[in-house]
């Protein structure tokens, strides 16, 4: 018996060694090798690209960066090996402030400035809508996003307190559904003697709770709210979502200093912001074009941050924010595509290329701005803004492998790599988009949907336009 009851043990502990054996050969496995690569990386004190490779470990995350080729044993290990025969890699895109949704309103009202454009977005159009079609729009949104090579993003997300139904619990599906990383903003309401603080709360931290709940969550960076403190009369707005922000540990984007007409009005609010104790290193200002110097010195200290949408400001009339300025007075800032409303485009080649134009056309100097700049506002600097700057952004080890794959064949003769990159490059040049170094699009295509009939879809669900050829 004894010896029965020996062996049994000995069988055991064969078994279990087994066992740790094949699970740390395949941690140590790397889920993707990519070689001969020209590699952009965007980590600080490494601004010049040079040829090398990336090692992607099994949990998605980078295990190598380096020069030159990688080591043999990784390439005979690796799950998956891409050879990059000398295209470009770099960061993905984030997109600090972005409404997936509106992908299915691309071209609306396209005289009007931001109020008029509002009114036909969400009045004449978005109204119409129910919840399930916010599920088709938001993965439109969110899959032509991942298209232009933007792998992380800041989402508003739709939702009305007169309008029930499961707004949010559909948009989140989709933004999990579709494989981009994302930040989930929430409506938490205009606060009122029939909507109170205190039931603002409750929601929220109910949805956030279902979150942790749902398939898909390991793309999920955040729940931050869509503040409202700049549009509502008075300072109960800022201390009710300062409160909220302390109580539930979530941060806050505001959109403010947006609208020229309107300017003078929220820079007294501004104020409200400070007394409430919600300017803190967990805000973002969305827009924030039309701020002052005593504006910008204060959100410095707090550590705020900013998202500057050029595309969109271009198309709404909405003026150029003085990005020079902001840096120098120490304002994080990061890049947004906005809404694929008022953009039109989720592209951050196209953005870039305006943002650089439009601010050397402000301060007729084209030393100004360079366009190594406005690629790290969209990639390390956008990660910044939300909160991943140590985990995205940047090609490092030990951070994500989110990063796309591009195509120099039609940027002619290179003088200047991050000239060529802004000044030339497009969406039509990425050929791959990886996240967690999973191939998530080839040549504009998403891998894990149908783009077609997700268009078709949104299509079908949208008010019938006026033209109709």
């Amino acid at each position: 018996m004894d010896s029965l009851l020996h062996l049994r043990r000995v069988a055991s502990i064969a078994l279990g060694l087994l066992l740790w054996i094949q699970v740390s050969v395949q941690a140590a496995q790397p889920k993707l090798v990519v070689r001969n690569a020209i590699l952009f990386t965007v980590a600080p004190g490494q601004e010049k690209p040079f040829r090398g490779h990336l090692i992607v470990a099994s949990d998605g995350t980078l295990e190598s960066v380096g020069a030159g080729e990688p080591a043999a044993g990784s390439l005979a290990a690796a799950a998956a090996v891409y050879d990059a025969e000398g295209r470009w890699i770099l960061p993905g895109f984030t997109s600090a402030h972005s409404h997936l949704w509106q992908s299915a309103y691309r071209g609306l009202a396209y005289n009007q400035t931001l109020m008029g454009w509002a009114e036909a977005v969400y009045q004449q159009q978005a109204i119409h809508a129910d919840p399930s079609s916010f599920y088709w729009f938001t993965l439109h949104g969110a899959l032509d996003h991942l298209r232009h090579g933007i792998t992380s993003v800041y989402n508003f997300n739709y939702s009305m307190q007169n309008r029930p139904g499961s707004f949010d619990e559909e948009q989140f599906r989709a933004e999990t559904a579709s494989g981009v990383r994302f930040v989930h903003g929430y409506n938490v309401g205009r606060f009122s003697p029939t909507w109170t603080i205190a039931q603002a709360k409750e929601r929220m931290a109910g949805f956030m709770a279902w979150t942790q709940t749902q398939p898909g969550r390991e793309r999920l960076i955040s729940v931050m709210i869509n503040g409202a403190a700049a549009f509502a009369p008075g300072s109960q707005q800022s201390l009710g979502e300062s409160g909220v922000m302390t109580e539930l540990g979530v941060g806050n984007q505001v959109h403010f200093m947006e609208s020229p007409p309107d300017k003078y009005e929220e820079r007294q609010r501004f104020r409200w912001f400070l007394d409430s104790g919600l300017l803190r290193k967990n805000v973002i200002f969305g827009h924030f074009v039309h701020t002052d110097p005593w504006m910008l010195k204060e959100t410095a200290r707090a550590g705020a941050a900013m998202s500057w949408n050029p595309l969109s400001n271009g198309r709404l009339a909405s003026g150029v924010a003085d990005i020079p300025s902001y840096l120098k007075a120490g304002v994080r800032v990061g890049m947004g595509v906005d809404g694929q409303a008022s953009a039109d485009r989720a592209d951050p080649f196209e953005n870039m290329r305006m943002g650089l134009y439009v601010v050397r056309a402000k301060y007729e100097d084209a030393t100004v701005l360079s366009p190594y700049d406005v690629l790290r506002l969209h990639t390390l600097g956008g990660a910044d803004v939300l909160g991943i700057g140590d985990r995205a952004g940047s090609l490092e080890r030990g951070k994500w492998a989110d990063f796309l794959v591009v195509d120099p064949t039609d940027f002619g003769p290179v003088f200047d790599p991050y000239a060529s990159l802004v000044f030339v490059g497009a969406s039509k040049d990425i050929e791959r988009v990886y996240v967690n170094g999973d191939l998530k699009v080839r040549d504009g295509k998403p891998v894990d949907h149908d783009f077609a009939q997700v268009r078709n879809e949104v299509t079908r669900r949208v008010k019938a336009p006026a033209f109709a050829p």
